[in-house]
């Protein structure tokens, strides 16, 4: 019996764009799933200079913009530039360099540099979940997802915010060796790797209170309940003994009121309870609700999606 001849599978080179402000795990995430599957990585950045990247970590490139040589990948992270005031010096570099990378790929908000460059227009496309809004509204042309970890459409791949950098760099790495040796790496790195539908942080239902809960947290001395899923999300405060519990309502009830879209529906001396309607989620309800305990009084948060959750 002859032997089955043997595959060549060429490594494959992943360029990451650097620039100061980038997020640590957007460029770090994809580094270390690109590193285990064997491929060639290395930096590139505008200019020689390090970069800031996240608070704590200063990286030099490898290459600059005017001499990095021809690569199968190029990944952009969010953070920084990506977020305000976009630097059209990478868009720019981008647009160039799009026509001869096989794969050009974004993390959290690097996507609209993607957008900038024009790679986003006729394509799915996703970013962080607070950014979806904007993503939409600035690139009218992309088919902007709100329930996606990410998209693919082969040249072009965007993934939502952080982790989920690393869930589609495996989908790269499953481009390129096939999902068999994807998932292999992602074994080995002891890491549980999120297709493109198995979660989507835009979708949770904590996205109905997160700015009431950041509110109510400004009054607590204890933080000690945060849990739920796509339908319903509750967190638990503590309050401090020296909040004055009806100007405490009084204050959260005016804020309540300017949440966008909001219809109050019930409002007592420990309860308020109304409809608001999410750009992303749609309709739910919210709630704060008090109640004494051996501790002091609790607050709670809560919120209910009254739309069917569907991907």
């Amino acid at each position: 019996m002859e032997d089955k001849p043997r595959n060549t599978i060429s490594r494959k080179t992943a360029a990451i764009v650097l620039f100061n402000g980038a997020d640590i795990m957007d460029v770090t995430g994809p580094m270390s799933v690109f590193e285990h599957a064997g491929f060639n990585v290395i930096t590139v950045a505008k200019n020689t200079e390090a970069k800031a990247i996240g608070m704590y970590m200063r990286l030099s490139p490898d290459y600059t913009f005017a001499n990095l040589p021809q690569v199968d990948i190029i990944m952009v992270p969010g953070g920084g530039a990506a977020e305000s005031n976009q630097d059209m010096e990478i868009v720019q570099w981008l647009k160039e360099r799009a026509g001869e990378t096989d794969t050009m790929f974004s993390v959290c908000s690097g996507a609209f540099f993607l957008g900038l460059a024009g790679l986003l227009d006729g394509n799915e496309a996703t970013t962080f979940a607070s950014l979806i809004p904007n993503l939409k509204a600035q690139f009218p042309n992309a088919k902007v997802l709100n329930d996606v970890k990410y998209t693919n459409n082969g040249h072009v791949i965007t993934s939502s915010g952080l982790s989920s950098g690393i869930d589609a760099s495996f989908e790269v790495v499953a481009k390129y060796y096939g999902v068999g040796r994807a998932q292999d790496v992602a074994n080995r790195m002891e890491y549980p790797w999120k297709r493109k539908q198995d979660y989507a942080r835009s979708q949770l239902a904590d996205n109905f209170i997160l700015s009431m809960g950041d509110l109510v947290r400004r009054f607590a001395t204890k933080y000690h309940f945060s849990e739920g899923d796509m339908t319903t999300w509750e967190y638990k405060y503590l309050l401090w003994e020296g909040v004055d519990i009806d100007e405490f309502m009084k204050f959260m009830g005016n804020e309540f009121q300017k949440l966008p879209e909001f219809t109050l529906e019930k409002e007592t001396p420990k309860e308020l309870i109304g409809e608001y309607t999410h750009p992303v989620l749609g309709r739910g309800q919210v709630e704060l609700i008090l109640q004494s305990t051996d501790e002091g009084v609790e607050a709670s948060v809560r919120a209910r999606r009254k739309q069917p959750y569907n991907f």
